[in-house]
């Protein structure tokens, strides 16, 4: 069965981002209605117990769909903090030689994000195929996963994950998201996919020995 993993700020909220109430909402009603729909699903289906990686590649229509949306929600919640992290230098240096500089690494997340009509979310990952570091956008629940590939960051753009705090100001939420972002899940993201480390996450498991992170079956 899929389970919520923790959310460590569920009960603060992350100031100067989200507020409580409004990562209450995202988590207890939205994520957890995801979750309910894929358990529905998955009961007594060849997919159950397989890991969620798997799941996504696989299935299409409204399993794919929640449990893609499972997985995207607890990436997402794991690329927030609550306090403000200073950028490693591994990450200093990587923004440079793929994107000339972290301000251009942002200022193309963001517009990729910002640009994206109607709901999806924006990844930066590692093509798998080709080697190369990419931001795209990814509609409704689709991700980086489906293709085999690894992904590093991401950021909702479902209106529901942003309308409650900031109404029809999104532009305003992505420049706040830059200034929450968990970095050193960021790196880990970064070290996996370039083959320097192999470490379990806090994400979405269909079984209890399941390791969490996507690379990690």
């Amino acid at each position: 069965m899929l389970t919520m993993i923790t959310v460590p700020y569920l009960n603060t909220g992350l100031p100067g981002f989200l507020t409580q109430h409004a990562v209450e909402i995202h988590v207890k009603k939205h994520h957890q209605a995801y979750i309910d729909n894929a358990n529905k699903l998955l009961n007594g289906s060849d997919y159950e117990g397989k890991p969620i990686t798997q799941i996504i590649q696989e299935s299409s229509g409204a399993l794919f769909n929640n449990v893609a949306q499972h997985y995207n929600h607890c990436f997402f919640w794991n690329c927030l903090s609550a306090k403000i992290q200073q950028i490693p230098m591994d990450l200093e240096e990587f923004f440079t030689n793929n994107f000339k500089s972290y301000d251009n690494f942002k200022a193309e997340f963001i517009n990729k994000a910002s640009t994206l009509f109607g709901s999806g979310w924006c990844y930066l990952y590692k093509d798998t195929k080709t080697g190369e570091f990419k931001i795209d956008q990814f509609t409704n629940a689709n991700n980086p996963v489906k293709d085999g590939n690894i992904p590093i960051l991401t950021v909702d753009t479902w209106e529901h994950s942003w309308y409650i705090d900031y109404e029809n100001r999104k532009a305003e939420y992505f420049n706040k998201f830059f200034e929450h972002i968990n970095w050193k899940f960021v790196l880990e993201n970064y070290n996996t996919a370039t083959g320097r480390v192999q470490k379990e996450k806090n994400l979405p498991k269909v079984e209890p020995k399941i390791k969490r992170h996507p690379q990690n079956k």
